[in-house]
């Protein structure tokens, strides 16, 4: 079972993935995603790049179709999704699920290939997912840990794993997608 937290946290990333505000998710907006992600990279159509954005993106609509009754996923549907991947059964799915996750954010933004994620590599994936911009600079300095100025693996590990699974309001994991306060349940 979620705590209030989670579910608060898990609301947020459900209406950032509901890209065109419908109150739903469905395939239509991971394809919406990775035209926008696209974009961001500056990767035309009918490019590798653009083919790769796009399996990502729709991949992750692939981990949800199980959970989605006919061709929309409802906000209770997608918190039954995260309560299922969250449970402690389901560990190394979730695990599995992280590292699939994490792998793709470093394909998708780590443009320079150097194994790190900049604040300027970071502030594109907010532009990305329309995550409001002006909360990129305190969501990074937030997951950049050891304060070197870019985002590791690990941190990002641990960052989503903050933001999945931690029921502790301060925990800087919490603003991996920006600011998740301002979200109403």
């Amino acid at each position: 079972m979620l705590s209030p937290l989670q579910i608060k946290k898990q609301t947020h990333f459900f209406n950032i993935l509901d890209f065109d505000r419908s109150g739903t998710i469905e395939e239509d907006d991971f394809e919406a995603i990775g035209d926008n992600l696209s974009i961001v990279r500056d990767f035309d159509m009918d490019t590798v790049e653009y083919e790769t954005v796009m399996r990502l993106t729709k991949g992750i609509w692939g981990n949800l179709v199980p959970f989605v009754k006919g061709t929309q996923g409802t906000q209770e549907q997608w918190l039954q999704f995260m309560t299922v991947l969250l449970a402690d059964e389901n560990e190394d799915k979730y695990d599995k699920y992280v590292r699939q996750f994490v792998s793709t954010l470093f394909k998708l933004f780590d443009i320079n290939e150097d194994g790190y994620i900049s604040q300027t590599e970071y502030i594109d994936l907010f532009i990305g997912l329309r995550i409001e911009v002006r909360f990129a600079p305190k969501a990074f300095r937030n997951l950049d840990t050891n304060n070197d100025g870019k985002l590791s693996h690990d941190e990002i590990i641990q960052s989503v794993d903050e933001f999945m699974k931690d029921s502790d309001p301060k925990a800087p994991g919490n603003w991996l997608f920006g600011d998740w306060e301002g979200t109403v349940v």
